[in-house]
C-alpha cells in the first residue's frame, strides 16, 4: 500500500493547506470587491469547495481500502458505519457553520454604528458565537471520522517526500484549528476537543506501531492536535487567558 500511503499524504497536505488559505486569508482582504462584498467575502464563498473535497477524497480512499481488506471483522464493519455517520454530520456541520458565518459576518460589518440595536446583537450571535461552534464542531467530527476509518489500516513506511508533505500539512491544520478557535471564541470547546482527539489518536497510533503498521491519517492528526495543544497552552499562559487577536489589534 505504498502508493496509497503517498496519495493520502498528498491529499492530507492539501487538506491542511486549504484550511489555512480559506480560513486565515479572508480577514486580511478587507477591501470591497463589489459593495457590500469584500475580496475576503468573495474568497470565503469558495471555502467549502476548497476544503470539503479533500476530506471527501480521503474518505473515499479509506473506504475503498476498508472494503478491499479481506476477512473484515464485524467490529471493524461497525466501526466503519459509525465513522461514516460521524463524517456525514461533520460535513453538514462544517458547511452550515461556514454559511452562517459568511452571511452574518458580512452583515455585521455594516452595523458597526448600531451596536446597541437588537439587529446587531442577533447578527453578532450568529457571526461570532453559534457559527464558530458549529464550524469547529464539524471540523472536529471530520477528523474523528477519518481517524476511526483509518485506524485499522496499515501502510508501508513513508518516503521522505511524503513525510515532508504530511508534516507540513499537519502544521497547517493544527495552526489553523487553534487560530480559528481563539479568534472565534470557541476555546472552551476546541481546546478539550483537541486534547480528546490527540489522546485517542495517540492510543491508536501506538497500537498500530506495535503491530508494525504505518498510518498517515493517524500521524497527521496526532501531530496536528499536539501542535494545537501546545499553541493553546502557550497563548493561555502568556496572555493570562484567551483574548482574540482582533482585541489586541493584530487583525
Amino acid at each position: 500500500m505504498s502508493d496509497e500511503s503517498e496519495n493520502l499524504c498528498f491529499f492530507l497536505f492539501f487538506f491542511g493547506l486549504s484550511l489555512t488559505v480559506f480560513h486565515l486569508l479572508p480577514p486580511f482582504l478587507g477591501r470591497f470587491f463589489v459593495w457590500p462584498l469584500t475580496w475576503g467575502d468573495t474568497l470565503d464563498f469558495l471555502t467549502p469547495f476548497g476544503v470539503i473535497p479533500f476530506a471527501y477524497v480521503l474518505y473515499l480512499r479509506l473506504n475503498r481500502m476498508s472494503q478491499s481488506s479481506q476477512n473484515q471483522e464485524t467490529s471493524s464493519h461497525s466501526s466503519n458505519i459509525l465513522a461514516k455517520v460521524i463524517l456525514a454530520i461533520g460535513f453538514l456541520s462544517y458547511v452550515e457553520g461556514h454559511g452562517l458565518h459568511l452571511a452574518a459576518n458580512s452583515i455585521a460589518r455594516l452595523l458597526q454604528t448600531m451596536k446597541d440595536s437588537d439587529v446587531f446583537k442577533a447578527t453578532y450571535f450568529f457571526d461570532e458565537i453559534i457559527s464558530h461552534f458549529i464550524w469547529i464542531g464539524g471540523l472536529s467530527l471530520i477528523s474523528l471520522g477519518l481517524i476511526l476509518m483509518a485506524h485499522r489500516l496499515s501502510f508501508q513506511p513513508f518516503i521522505k517526500k511524503s513525510m515532508i508533505l504530511l508534516s507540513v500539512g499537519s502544521v497547517f491544520y493544527g495552526f489553523t484549528f487553534t487560530i480559528e478557535a481563539i479568534e472565534g471564541q470557541t476555546v472552551v470547546f476546541a481546546f478539550p476537543a483537541a486534547v480528546a482527539c490527540f489522546l485517542l489518536t495517540l492510543f491508536l497510533y501506538l497500537k498500530r506501531k506495535r503491530e508494525r503498521g504505518r498510518n498517515p491519517i493517524l500521524f497527521f492528526f496526532l501531530t496536528a492536535y499536539f501542535l494545537s495543544i501546545i499553541l493553546f497552552t502557550c497563548w493561555g499562559i502568556t496572555r493570562s487567558g484567551f483574548p482574540q487577536f482582533s482585541e489586541l489589534g493584530w487583525i
